[in-house]
């Protein structure tokens, strides 16, 4: 450590503080942070136990931790309990600058929470200041774009949609923010520098070959309208299967939180079974999403349904979230790492200078024990 950066630390002799006077905690976060801007402390290290930074500043425990957790929330440190304080792997260098991930999500909208967080992890390694940003969605769908603007003034250099709304992509282009768009088609985003597609027939064609291992002819289809490339689900007829479908009204209202998904999955699925009557059960049950399968599946077992014997089922899901369901419920869906693996070393590359070729986005098939 200098000796120019000792002088500077409230508690040390040459301080220049009054007698008797405890020095805050905005103090010893300044002299901490001064530290960490000069390379004093390396990049993963450990910094001094909470009692040994009280006694070299002559501050009070409160005054300490305080101040590390200034450091922690401007991301120079990360806390651990029984750990203490560790440099963050960015604390001495400026960034390089900001980019933005912009996604449309309910409460309950794991996928994109995921994404975003894997996706913070990989960019400010790289050195990017990373802003994750959920615009408020009203219950008719509509958007703040209000909040997104005043969001997008406090400096954006890139940003990466998760969004299916060209009126984002046109607020981007306008600000003169570059940025892409995962999962759309080029020519509803003209003003993005690229849309990542993302392969989802052939996680799905598995899924249909385990129907077929598993004898299934008959499928009911709980179907919720998405924005989204549902071409994939034309496989479930052009493979011999016998399909009935179950619109779900999605995208607002009582479906945009959690609890209200996983309800309505059970209340849809009771009123099926009240419905039935004396019908032969389908031979599966296929499910557009994880948390409203959570509910249905709830009001199979309620009804003494027994899973795979009686129905089979598989549901839309995101990898990481399987213990939403209480088992391992065969499906198909994101796996939120890989995708933010691909995303990642896409956009550093672009924003190095280079001309790499849009990654392909792959959704992957979860064997389970409900088929």
């Amino acid at each position: 450590m200098s000796d120019d950066v000792k002088k500077r630390q409230p508690g040390g002799d040459a301080a220049g503080k009054s007698p008797g006077r405890r020095p805050g905690s905005t103090e010893i976060a300044a002299a901490l942070r001064a530290e960490l801007a000069e390379g004093a402390l390396r990049a993963g290290s450990l910094l001094p136990p909470v009692d040994d930074l009280r006694r070299r500043f002559g501050a009070g425990e409160f005054a300490v931790r305080h101040a590390l957790q200034q450091l922690r929330d401007e991301r120079l440190v990360t806390l651990k309990r029984g750990v203490g304080a560790r440099v963050a792997p960015m604390a001495g260098s400026a960034w390089r600058g900001s980019v933005a991930f912009i996604a449309l999500a309910g409460n309950g909208s794991f996928h994109p929470h995921a994404l975003s967080m894997y996706l913070s992890r990989r960019l400010e390694a790289a050195g990017w200041r990373f802003s994750p940003i959920f615009p408020e969605i009203a219950p008719d769908g509509a958007i703040d774009d209000t909040q997104l603007r005043r969001h997008l003034a406090c400096g954006v250099d890139f940003a990466i949609g998760l969004f299916a709304r060209p009126a984002i992509s046109s607020i981007l282009a306008g600000a003169g923010i570059p940025h892409i768009v995962v999962n759309g088609f080029l020519r509803d985003f003209p003003e993005a520098r690229a849309v990542l597609k993302i392969d989802i027939e052939t996680a799905f064609a598995e899924l249909l070959r385990t129907f077929r291992a598993a004898r299934v002819k008959t499928v009911l289809e709980f179907d919720f309208e998405r924005v989204m490339d549902r071409s994939f689900k034309v496989q479930l007829v052009s493979g011999g299967f016998d399909v009935h479908r179950i619109l779900i009204p999605g995208g607002g209202g009582r479906l945009s939180d959690l609890y209200g998904v996983k309800a309505a999955g059970y209340a849809a699925v009771a009123e099926f079974l009240k419905s039935r009557g004396s019908r032969r059960m389908p031979d599966a049950i296929l499910f557009d999403d994880d948390y409203f399968a959570t509910g249905g599946i709830s009001a199979l077992l309620e009804a003494g349904v027994r899973i795979p014997h009686d129905v089979r089922v598989a549901s839309l899901m995101n990898r990481g979230n399987e213990l939403a369901f209480g088992r391992r419920i065969t499906g198909f869906g994101h796996d939120a790492a890989a995708d933010a693996d691909d995303i990642a070393g896409y956009v550093t590359a672009l924003l190095d200078g280079g001309n790499p070729r849009p990654p392909l986005l792959r959704w992957r098939f979860f064997p389970g024990e409900s088929v």
